[in-house]
């Protein structure tokens, strides 16, 4: 799992490189804590001000996580997901 949206659907949580990243995402206000994910996962609201940050935030935690597969499993998925 890269993002995850509840049921509020109000933003998308999704994992930083580190929890120094994403301490600093939350300090200036791009991001919030993320409930009951580890302190690396931050929640990006849906609130319409900068679809390329967000669309950048979904790709970069993507990356963070499909990194971590085994090479086996990284050769199947391909390059990842595209957003419009």
């Amino acid at each position: 799992m890269f993002a995850c949206i509840g049921s509020a659907n109000d933003g998308v949580s999704v994992k930083c490189v580190d929890v120094q990243s994403a301490e600093f995402l939350i300090d200036i206000g791009a991001a919030q804590k993320a409930r009951y994910f580890h302190r690396s996962w931050v929640r990006v609201p849906f609130d319409g001000k900068d679809a390329d940050e967000l669309r950048d935030r979904i790709q970069t935690s993507y990356g963070i996580i499909r990194a971590a597969l085994p090479k086996k499993v990284r050769d199947v998925l391909g390059p990842g997901p595209v957003l419009l």
